[in-house]
């Protein structure tokens, strides 16, 4: 079901971009979008399919991030970027330059290595796993994802260490994730009741470096339903400037708005049932080993967090593709049972 409504998502960019831009624009922005998208989520539906793949996947993805942090964390500290000596730098945050790295902005490489938290703290990279060395490298990971200094990227750490804190603190009761959305829910509530400003808002800006910076996420949204999706539900706008008030500036810092907003709502619900049907299936499977259940753990939080950071900023270029490739690579899981009764 999954890789249907996703196939649907990208047929639905196509199509949209068609309207806008004719057959022959449509098709070859629209295709461009449809290999980041579904073209990266099928090369790790196709090429991660058991557990041994998985866990080669992450040895790598934890190699680059730990050969890239040898650059990017003197980066950091002194500005000098060694993979674009020409890049401008757009200034720092808490005593630090926000690094590059080989990336196109410190928010695509601070995701990325923020994408790789959890997997590094639940997969083991080696046989001979040692007791601690999967602290080592997680740590190892947060730091590098700092060196971004990006507010994205912290969400995305900081929504993987509260996932994981809960499930060790417990482990004991069956119902845990029940509860834990039950507990959201109060504190949405709770918020909303004693606070005199909305949920949505005291969470931005405390997931966010300034109040500045919350605001215009806000204005950014509001902006983008108000004068943008309403205005065009069905087939978005295309690629066209978008509404918004004169202070704000053109960037929409929010991935699943700028889905709303370039193709329309149909599309986008295409890509969220998809998203939500591989979580779902993945979830309920239940012929996994040991191993297999802890890298779904892995998998189901550190795409969480890309979900829930995804409403603070945009994936583009190599982040648009990373997040469809690793949404692909945890397909496997819902398929190991099968895979083996056919073998058998």
């Amino acid at each position: 079901m999954a890789d249907k409504l996703l196939l649907g998502y990208a047929g639905g960019m196509i199509l949209s971009l068609s309207a806008h831009l004719g057959l022959a624009g449509g098709g070859k922005s629209g295709g461009v979008l449809v290999l980041e998208s579904y073209g990266a989520y099928l090369l790790a539906r196709s090429f991660i399919r058991n557990e041994m793949q998985f866990a080669a996947f992450i040895r790598l993805l934890f190699f680059i991030i730990a050969s890239l942090s040898l650059a990017t964390i003197p980066e950091a500290l002194t500005g000098k970027n060694i993979f674009q000596p020409h890049v401008a730098h757009i200034g720092g945050r808490l005593g630090l330059t926000r690094a590059f790295g080989p990336f196109d902005h410190p928010i695509l490489y601070g995701m990325f290595c923020a994408s790789a938290v959890s997997l590094t703290l639940f997969v083991p990279i080696n046989t001979l796993q040692e007791k601690g060395t999967h602290f080592f490298r997680a740590g190892w990971v947060i730091v590098a994802a700092f060196m971004s200094v990006s507010s994205g990227a912290l969400v995305t750490v900081v929504v993987q260490l509260i996932l994981t804190m809960w499930k060790g603190l417990t482990r004991t009761i069956a119902s845990r994730w029940h509860l834990f959305s039950i507990l959201l829910i109060i504190v949405y509530v709770m918020i909303d009741l004693l606070s005199n400003r909305t949920p949505m808002r005291v969470f931005l800006h405390r997931l966010t470096f300034s109040a500045e910076t919350a605001y215009t996420r806000l204005q950014i949204w509001d902006s983008g339903i108000k004068y943008n999706v309403m205005e065009h539900p069905w087939i978005g706008i295309g690629f066209d400037e978008w509404s918004r008030v004169s202070w704000l500036g053109p960037s929409i810092d929010n991935y699943w708005l700028v889905i709303m907003v370039r193709h329309g709502l149909p599309t986008f619900c295409l890509l969220s049932l998809g998203i939500i049907a591989l979580l779902y299936t993945v979830k309920r499977y239940v012929y996994l080993s040991e191993p297999a259940q802890l890298m779904r753990t892995a998998w189901g939080f550190a795409m969480i967090g890309l979900i829930i950071a995804g409403s603070t900023v945009h994936f583009w270029n190599n982040l648009h593709a990373w997040f469809f490739f690793l949404l692909g690579s945890g397909a496997w899981m819902a398929t190991q049972g099968d895979e083996r009764q056919k073998g058998g």
